[in-house]
């Protein structure tokens, strides 16, 4: 696909890897998608060749963003309404937020937080 960013790539690669659509609801079968996700990167990170050379390259953007996401997220850190919206998302939504974030170079928790505050302020 031409002009697609890092972000919108790994967004379409963890939904075929944990088979998510548009449709898919946040919990599946006992299971938190928005979990499942996040341990995705997790375990691409932590565990040397967990997955393929491409789909950890892929991952591996996205480290930053789920460092961000549990310190500020995870750890209510951040505006509680913001915290709401995102824990509302379907895991589709979900990925895609991800994928802003590596668009946006988060790459550590402090450019995670700005990335939460501009979100906090924009009212998305």
């Amino acid at each position: 696909m031409l002009n697609t960013t890092n972000g919108q790539r790994f967004a379409r690669r963890m939904r075929g890897n944990l088979g998510i659509g548009p449709r898919t609801r946040r919990h599946r079968a006992g299971r938190n998608m928005h979990k499942d996700i996040l341990e995705c990167i997790a375990n691409n990170a932590w565990i040397p060749g967990y997955y393929s050379d491409d789909r950890s390259e892929l991952f591996g953007f996205a480290y930053g963003s789920w460092l961000a996401y549990d310190k500020h997220i995870s750890g209510r850190r951040v505006d509680g309404n913001l915290i709401a919206l995102i824990d509302a998302m379907s895991p589709w939504k979900f990925c895609a937020l991800l994928g802003q974030m590596i668009d946006a170079n988060v790459t550590n928790v402090g450019q995670g937080e700005q990335f939460f505050n501009d979100m906090a302020r924009a009212g998305s």
